[in-house]
Formats: C-alpha cells, structure tokens, sequence
C-alpha cells in the first residue's frame, strides 16, 4: 500500500485554518464586547466630568457674589453690568435673570473638554424681617456645563442616553458631528449676614469674670422675644424674663500654633454663654473635655465646637461723590431719605452728639465719615442719640471711646441696634474700642482691627466683630445680642441654602 502524505499535510492544514477562524473570531467577539465597555466608561466618566463643570459655573458665580459683599453693603447695587452679565428679558429689570456673557464663562479644558455653557442668576425670594423691610435678596444660580463624548452608542437601550443626557448625534455651527453630554445645576444662594453672632473675634475672646455677666438674645422685632420699646422695635426684657432666648452665640477665629494645636481659644471665666460657643480648632477630638474654651462652666458644653471658619472681612470707609457737610463736628445733626441720606464728612474727632428726629411718620437716613477718633466722654450727658425713626451708620478712622455714656440707650432714642452701625476702619496696629462703668451701647459695632476692651458694669444690647474682646470686671452687665440683626442687615457674603441637579432641561 501507497503512503499519502499530501492528504495528511490537508488535514493539517485544514486544522490550522480552522483554529485560527476560531482565535480570530474570538478575538474579533473580545473587540466587540470591549470596545462598547470601554466607550461606555468613556462616555460615564464625561458624565460626570459634566457635572463637576456644572458645579464649578455655579461656584463661580457664588464666588462673584462674595466679592461683590466686601466692596458694597446694598446687594441690590452689585455692579453686575460692568462685570458682563445682562438681562435676558430686559421687561424684567428688578428680578430678573441675568446671564454671564458667553466669553466670560470657564473652561475646565481636560480629555473631554469641559466648558460651561451658561451661568444665570435670579432673585428667588426676598427678605422681610422687621418695621422696615430690608428686602435683601436670595439669588438662584443655574449653571450648565458640557463634555465632548465619542461617537457611537452605547448600547440599544435609549434609556440609558435619557438618563445622562447624552446627545450623540448632535451638530455644531457647521454641521459637523458633536457629540457631547449635558449636565445642570441649581443652587439657592442666601446672605450671610456680618452681626449672625453676638460676638465674633478675629483674634483673643475674654468673657466677663462672673457668674451673673451673660451673654443671652432676644428679637427686637418679634413681640414674642422682646419687651415694647420704640417704634424701631423691642427692648431686651431682662435676664430673668421668659422671653430671654439662647442664641447668644460666640466665636473666635484665633488659631494654636502648629506644634500645640489643642488649647483655649476662648476664655470664658466663668460666664453664662445662652449660646453656641466656637473656636478654630483648639480641641483634641479623642477627649471629651473641651480644651478650646477654658472656663467653660457656664456654657451648654453640646454647644461648644472647634468648626468656626468664616472670613471676617475689614470694612472701608465709603468714598462719596458727594455730602452735606465737610469740616469740624457741626452742632446739629439732620437726616435725609434713604435714596439720598445726609452725608457729614467730619475732619477730626466726633464726640457725643444728637441727630434731630424728622418728622412723624417719616424714616430718616444719616451717614458720617470721621477721619479721627469717635470720644463721646464720661458724666450725664456723654453719649449718642438716634431717634427712633432714624438709620445711622458711621465710620470712625481712629479709636472709638464710649466711656460712660448712653449710646442709643436713652429715652429718645431708638433703643435698637440695627439703628445705628459703626464700623471701625482704622488700620493702625493699635486700634481700639473701649467703654467703661456703668455705659450702656445699643449697637452694631463692625471693626475686626479693633481691640475691645470693657470695664465696669458696661451693658451691651447688639452685636461686635472685633480684633478681640476682653471685659474687666462685669458684675452685673452682660452682652445682649439681638436676632434681628441675623436677619437682615449688612451682607458678609453668601452661602449655599440648598444644591440641586435639574435633569429636566438645559440652561
């Protein structure tokens, strides 16, 4: 019998193409199934990488607003015109939308090229606090952004591009393919305001040595929290009143050096806080003791935490187109309307003084400059009168000396802190505000230069910011804060009310 190896080199060969149809195959299924995984984790990771774009548009917005707060106290005058934004209907100039011009709107860049598409703003709601409504703003900020996607679907399942909002079949200016995802955000912006504490330091925090110095609240504006005063509103009821409330809140934004981070920040001494109390850090959070705040037996100890990290912000004084007054402290002090209040630029010091009450029924607007020190002096007729229907704002370029006296604490004055404002604008190192024995100030007091430093039995009815607070003493007296300056007022910046992703629709 023949041999037939041409027959066994077929069969070999026939084999050999067999098994490689079977890797090419496989490998051609491998490609099929790994392509559309890898473009699927392509595609998810621009989903995403949409969503941070979206944030960060309304982040920067956000962040326009907090500049805005630092240069001007009106929120309804920020200067949005001349930092590219416009109305988008123009019949709707009071609340209306505005939006970033185009060429102004970030870039993040990255793979998939992510870019904001549209930042807006709108008034979502205005503030009513009070005899006189602020009507200060709570913005709504919507912000869209995009990121390029390769072509292609994913998979048959239509639900899954709903869901991500992927437009895979989407166009340019010029018809050409591009395809991208989609993503909006919607945040509600409210004011945060500069007096949301009684007390907040930049630096050192010393409380009254004693068990009957306090700080406690009430609301000036709410029937319920207060005693009757004046048309501007109620008076602190007493320590002894039900209506005493425990809002007193406390902060220091002192910090320990980095090699002992745990220590006081806060020395309370031994008085009553009604409040929360706040350090930046200073305690160790495997003890249960607090070590931020020494002398904390009469604090709430569930109220003291080391989480305060706010930025607390100098004011300047303002610079006028125009004023009433310009010289030596004058003898009569009058006011205006709010649109165009009376303006005394005061060159030198200011001591005590009254400002003539408009009349009935009518609310009246003062604002001074003093480009020394503020002294009212000491005896019976120390002190600062603002009438009831009276707003008063000053701003004192060197130290501030109440003494003794009666600041917008006597009978013809309003008796209200929101009253009268004095801002501290100073920036020499040595900067101060003091009071002494038995004075008491019924104030909101703005000066984060300043060192504050009491003695006696001073009485306090308002809020500070200050450089640092220190009380000799105290006896009786105490620091009253009232909540309706944490309702309305001056505007420290903003802060995020609620953050939401709006799957409905594009900017």
């Amino acid at each position: 019998m023949k041999n037939h190896p041409h027959s066994r080199r077929g069969s070999v060969l026939l084999m050999t193409m067999i098994l490689v149809g079977i890797l090419a195959l496989s490998i051609v299924s491998y490609y099929q199934n790994l392509i559309p995984k890898f473009r699927g984790g392509y595609q998810g990771a621009a989903w995403h990488e949409a969503l941070h774009g979206a944030e960060a548009g309304a982040d920067y917005a956000l962040r326009q607003l907090n500049i805005w707060a630092g240069t001007t106290t009106d929120p309804n005058s920020y200067p949005w015109t001349t930092n590219s934004w416009s109305y988008t209907n123009g019949s709707y100039t009071v609340n209306g939308e505005r939006a970033l011009d185009s060429s102004q709107l970030p870039v993040l860049g990255g793979q998939s090229n992510v870019r904001v598409t549209r930042i807006t703003a709108d008034v979502y709601a205005r503030e009513n606090f009070g005899t006189v409504p602020t009507l200060n703003p709570w913005f709504r900020i919507r912000s869209t952004a995009r990121a390029d996607l390769p072509g292609k679907l994913v998979s048959s399942d239509s639900r899954d591009l709903q869901l991500r909002r992927m437009k895979l079949n989407a166009k340019n200016g010029t018809g050409g393919a591009d395809p991208n995802v989609t993503r909006t955000v919607e945040i509600i912006a409210r004011p945060r305001y500069t007096f949301s504490r009684a007390i907040v330091t930049v630096t050192s925090l010393n409380l009254g040595n004693s068990s009957n110095w306090r700080v406690d609240s009430f609301d000036s504006q709410d029937t319920t929290k207060s005693n009757t005063g004046t048309i501007a509103g109620g008076i602190y009821p007493g320590s002894g009143s039900a209506k005493v409330q425990a809002n007193g809140s406390i902060a220091s934004a002192q910090t320990n050096p980095v090699s002992t981070p745990y220590g006081p920040l806060i020395s309370g001494n031994g008085a009553v806080v009604l409040g929360n109390v706040q350090t930046n850090g200073g305690d160790d959070p495997s003890t249960t003791a607090f070590e931020n705040v020494s002398g904390s037996s009469g604090m709430d100890q569930t109220r003291i935490t080391s989480d305060f990290n706010e930025d607390i912000i100098t004011p300047t004084a303002p610079s006028w187109a125009w004023w009433t007054y310009q010289g030596a402290a004058p003898g009569v002090y009058v006011t205006g309307p709010k649109a165009a209040p009376t303006r005394y630029a005061i060159a030198g010091n200011l001591g005590s003084f009254n400002v003539t009450a408009p009349a009935a029924g009518v609310t009246g607007y003062i604002e001074i400059i003093v480009t020394g020190s503020l002294s009212t002096g000491n005896g019976g007729s120390a002190g600062i009168t603002i009438p009831p229907n009276v707003y008063a704002s000053i701003w004192v370029n060197g130290d501030i000396d109440f003494g003794n006296g009666e600041i917008n604490a006597n009978a013809s004055s309003s008796r209200v802190a929101a009253n009268l404002t004095v801002y501290g604008v100073s920036t020499a190192a040595n900067a101060s505000f003091s009071a002494s024995g038995n004075a008491t100030q019924v104030l909101a007091l703005n000066a984060p230069n300043y060192t504050a430093s009491l003695n006696g039995t001073v009485d306090t009815t308002g809020a500070f910011v200050v450089k640092s607070f220190s009380i000799s003493g105290g006896g009786n007296g105490g620091f009253h804060y009232d909540e309706a300056l944490g309702k309305s007022g001056l505007i420290a910046g903003w802060d995020v009310a609620s953050n939401f992703e709006d799957t409905r629709i594009d900017l």
